[in-house]
């Protein structure tokens, strides 16, 4: 999820780009693996011929319906989300999610090439980020590449979306200087979440026994089940990719596995590179399958990756007071394929 001083960034992107285009609305997507906003689509309610305006993008569910949050939380995970604005319609939709491919930001997204569409007589329907038709002529999108070092190489571009009544508004320059813009977010984002990255990964061990304990409080020390998660063949990966692409799927691995968890679910990686995560016990079998499910997504036929998954139940210590290192030391229940069916997931 993107931290606030990031979303205040790029809204301000968002308004220099307006600004420099004389755009009618000016708007920033990036794949949802990255925004991960669970709001629903929500109409802005300024008039259209009011004074140009920002549109923050909160990241917070806040008061909306669990139905609404279900029904945006389903949608395809290819797909952008609008997450910063500058605009003067009063109709657009500020969460709206785009699936790659779809109209001319969704197709900017999956294809990496820019687009400039003037006169746009099409209906405005067909960008999908308004709520009511727009008197558009003209329409530009630009994407941006994001770095590898923060999601994974197979992710969508960004898009820099620019509109406007006037046709053939976007000259040659506008389009440059548009361009200039879209980099300029690439490069925030590759520090902003470099930085957001290197801190998540690297959870200290305190801070996973305190997430630990705030879980305990919550459901029940007994309902606690932690999961060890120890990939098996970084020797094979390093005789076939070298050290370097070795760590970097290792690294990969440990992302997606941090986006595949809810938030209240703590997870460390131990010095060893071993993952450790403390899950909910009737929710266990999901996620085992759901990370062994990514683990065989990164591997490949003469380049295994393999990881072998132990389960560790706070049952087991009932009686006792609640310590990982005790549970830890618990028999377990180990599976080493990453297609096998894993046990665990049950609570009394």
């Amino acid at each position: 999820m993107l931290i606030a001083q990031i979303r205040e960034d790029l809204q301000r992107i968002a308004n220099l780009a307006a600004n420099l285009s004389d755009a009618h609305t000016c708007a920033l997507f990036l794949p949802t693996q990255i925004a991960q906003s669970p709001l629903p689509h929500v109409p802005s309610t300024q008039a259209a011929d009011g004074p140009r305006r920002d549109v923050p993008v909160n990241s917070q569910p806040g008061a909306q319906s669990r139905s609404a949050i279900r029904a945006t939380s389903e949608r395809s995970s290819r797909a952008v989300e609008l997450v910063a604005a500058h605009t003067l319609s009063s109709s657009l939709l500020q969460h709206c999610r785009i699936a790659a491919g779809s109209g001319v930001i969704g197709w900017v997204a999956e294809n990496s090439t820019p687009i400039h569409v003037a006169p746009f007589d099409l209906d405005t329907s067909a960008l999908g980020i308004y709520a009511e038709p727009e008197s558009l002529k003209s329409v530009l999108a630009v994407p941006f590449q994001l770095p590898n070092s923060c999601v994974d190489s197979a992710s969508l571009s960004g898009v820099l979306m620019c509109d406007s009544r006037k046709a053939f508004a976007f000259t040659t320059i506008q389009i440059k200087h548009l361009e200039e813009i879209a980099a300029l977010a690439s490069r925030l984002l590759f520090w902003g979440l470099r930085s957001k990255t290197l801190t998540t990964t690297e959870s200290s061990w305190d801070s996973f026994l305190s997430k630990t304990d705030q879980l305990g409080d919550a459901i029940g020390y007994d309902s606690i089940e932690l999961v060890r998660i120890t990939p098996e063949s970084f020797s094979a990966l390093e005789g076939t990719y070298g050290i370097s692409l070795s760590i970097h799927k290792m690294e990969q691995f440990m992302r997606l596995t941090q986006q595949a968890l809810p938030p209240h679910f703590p997870i460390v990686r131990l010095p060893n590179g071993e993952i450790l995560i403390a899950l909910d016990n009737m929710m266990t079998t999901f996620f085992q399958n759901k990370i062994r499910t990514l683990a065989h997504h990164l591997s490949e036929p003469a380049k295994p990756f393999t990881i072998r998954v132990q389960s560790h139940s706070a049952k087991s210590v009932r009686g006792r007071e609640f310590n990982v290192d005790t549970i830890l030391k618990t028999i377990t229940s180990t599976t080493s394929s990453t297609l096998g069916k894993v046990a665990g997931g049950t609570r009394a």
